[in-house]
């Protein structure tokens, strides 16, 4: 089961979690998109700066060109890109709440918890008890 769960999250993180640029768009921003999904359980990766340095961008630029390709910002991008993740975990895996956490870059359980009800809309508990994908099958969030 878990080497299943491996594959499926690997063949996720190379796709793009929300529709991406609808027109002019060039490669630059579908290089990012893979980038950042391929790169989703390293937060230090995903910091403004590296991003920057990675495309050759101001560091200045990079938000605001994120958000003009995407009509999402980068920060939201990113959050929503890991609670997906974290959806797929708690549904598919053993994996504790506080491994899940450290994985992908929350602070802690609250700070995973708190995230999730505020972008899912339910609590962790409700969505497993629930046992239905919600981020997964939409592309709009609550928050």
């Amino acid at each position: 089961m878990t080497s299943i769960l491996e594959i499926l999250i690997r063949n996720i993180k190379k796709t793009n979690y929300f529709e991406g640029p609808q027109h002019n768009a060039d490669v630059r921003i579908s290089k990012m998109l893979t980038y950042i999904n391929e790169n989703i359980d390293k937060p230090e990766l995903l910091k403004v700066e590296n991003l920057a340095d990675v495309f050759v961008m101001s560091t200045t630029y990079v938000s605001e060109y994120f958000k003009k390709q995407v009509n999402m910002p980068l920060r939201e991008y990113i959050i929503k890109a890991k609670l997906k993740l974290v959806e797929i975990r708690l549904l598919n895996s053993d994996f504790t709440l506080t491994e899940i956490a450290q994985e992908l870059g929350f602070t802690d359980v609250s700070h995973l918890s708190k995230t999730f009800k505020k972008y899912v809309g339910t609590s962790i508990r409700e969505f497993k008890n629930n046992g239905e994908y919600m981020l997964l099958t939409r592309n709009a969030c609550t928050a």
